[in-house]
């Protein structure tokens, strides 16, 4: 079945194919419109009445409640408070209640009930700041803490137990068993053979005294060992090297021989060869050099800050390229006492064993110190108490009296020789996060949590701290044990202060009194003794134009002009008199006063930076005049200042000109420098 289409959806009938709307149905659509709009109007006049309605009904409460309550109620209420204000940003201050126009957060009350002390480096959060900011705080308490000292160095032979091999005697290598550095030579080992003319001599005179003893009746007993010539002739070969045994077999088969074998005394590795067969050695000659490698040294580099808290006997750990990863241990044997000035560094000596011999000589290595620090910094490290210690030898330590297996020396109790601190238990160190503490090069910051009920306070304090150990540092001075300090968002509060121009850590808010500088340091009193026009002026002008030259040649990095005009100054100076001037005190002070500037004046002959380098001394005894007995010029003359002379020292000059001119460094820096004060003709100073 086919629907027909319903006059209620469709009451014009269709337009023709390819036609559009016909007019009746352009009628019924505006209609349609015209009831929807009229509609939309009503709903939004009843909706405005109806807001107007509950709007003006409160207004007539609020009336009411002016009425009835007088000056109380919310005129009180309004009254409380200053200011609304974003904890998030302070500078934020609004009239009303609302959001923050920065971060969108509830804005707080300032009540003006509690006033703020607009000095104190103080700062309120309320509990969703707290969270913006991610505070964290943690507890100031003591801890055990350890100072990593780190130190650098290389792997070296130890000392006592290397072994020189030397000839005893003159004479001539004629075999080398050892002829090649490295080996291994064990006690006894054959190492060369020397022949000797005086040897055989020698063991000929040992054999004809104990032939001359044999002869006779009684000659046993009268020429037995304890013969003078016996005894003298076998101590001779006794002190050239051969042993017990080869002197008993001499004077059982009485055949003396003109070579002497060497023997190795010792047993270790041989470092040195310096002998070949066919040499000729004298007595004294050194041969070979052995070392026991089993035993080795570590010399360490330490920086000067780290000396504090070496101790001998403390336990080191090191790493080397060879074995990564494997860490080796010894002990502090030896502090150099002496400081290298090249390097700023002390040699630390560590001993170590080598038993599996990974350990070779010139190794470099990476080495720490774990260094426990108690209050005040203090080193706690008395592992040793009780003990007994070598003095040569501080890894030797026993826990009773004895001697030292190495050196065979009487072993000390480890207090008597310094290495237990004899002050007594060390407290551990009161310490803060490193992360709580913001420092300035001066001062360090901390913020400290107050609580007063709901309300949380961030103060901040100057405090005064220690070494740093790890991630924490030593609290000297300006927390209690139990505060609490923040950790994380410390920088965000004190950004905070800043913006209100409260005190904050680059911002201490009390008048602090500067160091007078050189510079700015009172001038010593001097005695004016101008007399406008006298004659002196004259005499002394010369050497004043002279100077005035010097400075500008320097300036122009001239050196035959300044060569030139210090020429001039030093003649000048010859026709400086004292004429008109008063007294014979005053004439006693020009005198002087001239004297002081021939002094400073440079060697005939000098460079331009040799020159530039007496300039002031040559300022200061001419300015020191100039204050005293003026000038005839027709301008003041200038005393500029340069900081950066000298290698930053610091150096003035005079100048004719207001304008820098630099003599120290010339075209390189001109104009570095500043005027400070101007010399008037009657020598008074006035203070730029």
């Amino acid at each position: 079945m086919s629907s027909q289409p319903s006059s209620e959806h469709n009451s014009t009938p269709p337009a023709p194919h390819g036609r559009g709307p016909w007019p009746v149905d352009l009628a019924y659509r505006a209609w349609r419109m015209s009831v929807v709009r009229g509609f939309l109007m009503v709903c939004l006049l009843g909706l405005t009445y109806w807001v107007g309605t509950l709007v003006a009904g409160g207004d007539a409460v609020g009336h009411g409640a002016h009425a009835g309550g007088g000056s109380g109620g919310a005129t009180a209420a309004q009254d409380e408070v200053r200011y609304w204000t974003c904890s998030m940003h302070p500078n934020v201050k609004l009239p009303a209640p609302g959001l923050c126009p920065i971060c969108f957060m509830d804005l707080i009350p300032v009540k003006a009930g509690a006033a703020e002390d607009e000095s104190a480096p103080v700062m309120s959060l309320s509990p969703r700041a707290r969270t913006l900011a991610r505070i964290e705080t943690a507890e100031v308490k003591r801890r055990e803490l350890a100072i990593e000292i780190q130190m650098v160095g290389k792997v070296a032979a130890d000392e006592t137990r290397i072994t020189y091999i030397s000839s005893y005697i003159p004479g001539r290598l004629d075999r080398l068993y050892v002829n090649y550095t490295g080996i291994l030579v064990r006690k006894g080992d054959h190492l060369a053979e020397i022949y000797s003319p005086e040897l055989l001599v020698a063991q000929t005179e040992y054999v004809a005294a104990l032939d001359a003893a044999d002869r006779g009746a009684t000659a046993t007993q009268a020429f037995g060992p304890q013969d003078p010539m016996i005894h003298s002739a076998r101590r001779k070969l006794e002190l050239w090297g051969i042993s017990k045994d080869v002197l008993d077999t001499l004077a059982r088969e009485r055949k003396p021989s003109d070579h002497i074998r060497i023997d190795s005394p010792v047993e270790g590795w041989v470092l040195e060869r310096m002998g070949y067969e066919g040499m000729y050695v004298d007595t004294g000659m050194r041969i070979f050099t052995l070392a026991d490698l089993r035993h080795l040294w570590v010399m360490l580099d330490a920086y000067e800050l780290d000396i504090g808290y070496l101790r001998l006997a403390q336990e080191v750990e090191f790493e080397t390229e060879a074995f990564r990863g494997q860490l080796f241990h010894g002990r502090i044997a030896y502090i150099d006492p002496v400081l290298r000035a090249d390097t700023r560094t002390v040699k630390v000596r560590v001993n170590v064993t080598n038993p599996d011999l990974r350990l070779r000589p010139e190794m470099f290595v990476r080495a720490h110190v774990h260094v426990r620090v108690g209050e005040g910094g203090r080193v706690i490290d008395n592992a040793l108490a009780g003990k007994w210690i070598c003095p040569m030898h501080p890894e030797v330590a026993k826990r009773e009296e004895g001697t030292c297996d190495i050196c065979g020396m009487r072993l000390e109790p480890a207090e008597s020789l310094g290495f237990v601190d004899e002050a007594g238990p060390v407290r551990d160190a009161l310490a803060v996060p490193q992360t709580a503490v913001l420092l300035t090069g001066k001062r360090a910051v901390v913020y400290v949590e107050k609580k007063d009920g709901e309300e949380v306070r961030y103060e901040g304090r100057v405090i005064r701290v220690g070494p740093r150990a790890g991630n924490y540092y030593i609290v000297e001075e300006g927390l209690s044990e139990g505060e609490r300090v923040v950790t994380h968002g410390a920088l965000m509060i004190d950004s905070a202060l800043q913006i209100q121009a409260r005190p904050s850590m680059m911002q201490t808010g009390e008048k602090e009194v500067e160091e007078e500088s050189p510079a700015k340091a009172e001038e010593p009193p001097i005695v004016s003794r101008y007399v406008r026009d006298a004659m002196y002026h004259q005499h002394v002008a010369p050497i004043v134009e002279a100077y005035v030259e010097l400075v500008n040649a320097l300036a122009a990095d001239d050196a035959e002009g300044a060569a030139a005009a210090a020429k001039r100054l030093r003649a000048a100076r010859a026709q400086a008199l004292p004429h008109g001037v008063e007294g014979d005190e005053a004439i006693g002070a020009f005198n002087s006063q001239i004297t002081a500037i021939e002094s400073g004046l440079p060697a005939e002959g000098a460079d331009i930076e040799g020159i530039r380098a007496k300039l002031p001394d040559l300022t200061r005894g001419l300015e020191t005049y100039l204050r005293t007995f003026g000038h005839n010029r027709s301008g003041p003359l200038f005393e500029a200042y340069c900081p950066m002379a000298f290698d930053n020292q610091g150096a003035s000059w005079l100048q004719a000109e207001e304008r820098i001119s630099n003599p120290y460094f010339g075209s390189k820096m001109l104009r570095c420098g500043e005027i400070r004060k101007r010399i008037a003709k009657d020598g008074r100073v006035v203070h730029e």
